[in-house]
């Protein structure tokens, strides 16, 4: 009986095995990103050979980060995809390493001695107190000699002495492995080692119809990384183009370091919602006052909120704490460890809504989670470090740190253009950089050249008076839609010499790009009121004011300069207040704003004055401040 119940089971399972998947655990490497505004697209690579049959390629070890819609799977032609899975993998943790595990133990071993000290400070204190508690060397009606009394005395004050000595001694201790401690803390945290970080994984069922070797294409979307653009505007003089060298500040956090893979920039964004919005009827009706609408809690991806949840931990001064631990409450799996910026992020399991933070030295705090950003402010606690829980910087068992890594990177600055292949599509315009780059994963921004240009500019200064003593040189692009620029900040050099930042705001310029170089004290401008021409006048039942101010305007430079002088008179909303310009020295001027305009040609060493005058009446039973 027996044996037939055995041959029946081998019967069942037999058939199972045969047509069971193959399974295969593949790795893959990071080839290529495309960097967007916000968010970027890894590409990874990876190869095998296939047997025929259908096969479940597992590709392990891949951030927790990645965004599941936007995976794609391709591969070469003879084999094909059945169906791709997106998986967190939180028992395949990113382990930590030697340099890091000596630093905690280090930290273990001051920790160990900070509570040794407080314990035998503990036991002096205890015997200090029995023996003033228990002075006394004879009875009520029983005498000492004075040689009794004496070596007494000379045991309190030894004993005394001696252990107030020792108080002192480990009290010193305590403060100087305290320092220490904080020291070290702050070293894990500036490391930011990838330690404990949950990974995710992709498993693919392909089929093949005899033995191949497939070679395999992974590309998804991840959140945490972006770039910004920046600008050097080099200006060698105003008769020369200005040199204008286009950079980006790269950074992730992806958990992944991108170790010398090909880099593109876009100036796409897929984290903004590519749905049209669509008009709704406008209804009039009393006190229509418009009210905003509340914005819908989104991620990054413009959808609803998915659990991701992130924020800045800060003490008392508002200064960022590294190292807090961020763990959700009721859950032993989910945690992660703040960066050098006090900066955290971690994924919320569903039905979880509270966050524990914890810091040594800080009173521990639980934030409900009702919102994707939580930042969280911590109390300094005064109970003794003895009494706390250390586990901001901790290895508690049974719990998953979600940490980036930080690497020291000091890459050497490259002068050199990059060479680089610009694409333009009806939405985006995309940077190929041909120079491999390592972007580590640290959120630090680091600085990727891609394109310098020789730009013929036009200079004019430019001053306002009322406003300023300075004037300031002016440079004009026209054309600056053909350099794929977009808003950011620019340092600029002129004749060689940092004269400061600018930004430059594409949204605010159509025909010609306009911006600030720089003051030059070369061109020095002033605006007085003259008082000979400043009357103040009461006409029956109306007060009559009159401005008069000059305006000085001197070249020092050797060669001459155009300037641009604005002002401007008073504008009156009100009928009761008339206003007359009697005077604008041929200034181009706009009625509606008061804006005057003076167009001027200074030859070196010349000085030009402008006068403007303007009377202001209004009525005598009112207060006017008329400038």
């Amino acid at each position: 009986m027996l044996k037939k119940i055995t041959l029946f089971t081998l019967c069942i399972i037999l058939p199972l095995n045969i047509f069971a998947d193959d399974e295969k655990k593949l790795k893959s490497d990071i080839k290529e990103v495309t960097v967007y505004l916000k968010g970027a697209q890894i590409t990874r690579n990876a190869e095998t050979n296939l047997k025929k049959g259908k096969t479940v390629i597992i590709f392990a070890g891949l951030s927790s980060k990645i965004y599941p819609e936007s995976i794609q799977i391709s591969g070469s032609d003879n084999f094909t995809i059945i169906s791709v899975v997106h998986n967190y993998d939180y028992l395949n943790e990113i382990n930590s390493s030697k340099e890091i595990e000596i630093i905690e133990n280090k930290r273990d071993i001051l920790l160990d001695s900070i509570n040794k000290y407080k314990k035998l400070i503990l036991v002096y204190q205890q015997e200090k107190e029995m023996i003033l508690t228990n002075k006394s060397i004879g009875g009520q009606t029983q005498g000492v000699s004075i040689h009794e009394l004496k070596s007494a005395a000379d045991f309190f004050r030894s004993r005394l002495t001696e252990i107030e000595l020792k108080l002192l001694k480990f009290s010193q201790i305590i403060k100087k492995n305290n320092l220490e401690f904080i020291k070290i803390s702050r070293q894990l945290a500036e490391q930011n080692v990838r330690r404990n970080i949950s990974t995710s994984e992709i498993r693919v069922t392909v089929s093949a119809e005899k033995d191949v070797n497939a070679n395999f294409v992974i590309k998804y979307i991840i959140n945490n990384a972006g770039w910004e653009p920046n600008y050097d505007i080099r200006i060698k003089d105003v008769n020369n183009p200005l040199r204008l060298i286009y950079k980006a500040k790269v950074f992730q956090n992806t958990d992944e370091n991108w170790e010398n893979v090909k880099l593109n920039l876009s100036t796409g964004n897929p984290s903004i919602s590519s749905y049209k919005p669509n008009l709704e009827p406008y209804y009039l009706s009393f006190n229509n006052y418009y009210k905003a609408k509340p914005k819908a809690n989104t991620n990054t991806y413009g959808g609803k909120f998915r659990g991701v949840v992130s924020g800045i931990i800060t003490d008392n001064n508002g200064e960022p704490i590294p190292g807090a631990s961020i763990t959700v409450k009721g859950d032993n799996y989910i945690g992660t460890i703040s960066d050098l910026s006090g900066y955290y992020e971690l994924i919320v399991p569903n039905g979880k809504n509270t966050l524990v933070i914890n810091f040594i030295g800080m009173k521990s705090i639980e934030k409900i989670i009702n919102s994707d950003r939580i930042d969280v402010n911590l109390e300094s606690d005064d109970i003794g470090i003895d009494e706390v829980v250390v586990t901001a910087l901790g290895k508690p068992k049974g719990r998953l740190f979600n940490i980036s890594k930080s690497i020291g990177y000091d890459e050497k600055e490259k002068k050199e253009i990059i060479p680089l292949a610009i694409e333009k599509t009806e939405t985006n315009t995309v940077f190929k950089i041909d120079i491999p780059y390592s972007i580590p994963s640290d959120n630090k921004k680091y600085d990727v050249s891609m394109v310098e240009y020789n730009i013929p500019a036009e200079y004019e200064y430019s001053c306002v008076p009322k406003l300023s003593e300075d004037a300031y040189l002016m440079a004009k692009i026209t054309n600056w839609e053909e350099y794929s620029l977009l808003s950011a900040q620019a340092n600029i050099f002129y004749e060689g010499t940092f004269k400061g930042n600018t930004f430059i705001d594409l949204q605010a310029f159509e025909d010609t790009l306009k911006f600030s170089v720089g003051r030059d004290k070369d061109i020095v401008v002033s605006r007085k009121m003259q008082k000979e021409f400043s009357s103040k006048k009461i006409i029956g039942t109306s007060v009559k004011e009159l401005r008069a101010w000059e305006l000085s305007v001197r070249n020092n430079k050797f060669y001459p300069v155009k300037i641009i002088v604005e002002d401007q008179f008073p504008v009156s909303n009100n009928n009761d207040i008339k206003v007359e310009l009697i005077e604008n020295s041929g200034a181009i001027f706009d009625e509606t704003t008061g804006k005057l305009t003076w167009k001027v040609d200074l030859e070196s060493s010349q000085t030009k004055q402008i006068l403007i005058k303007y009377e202001v009446k209004f009525p005598k039973n009112k207060n006017l401040i008329v400038e």
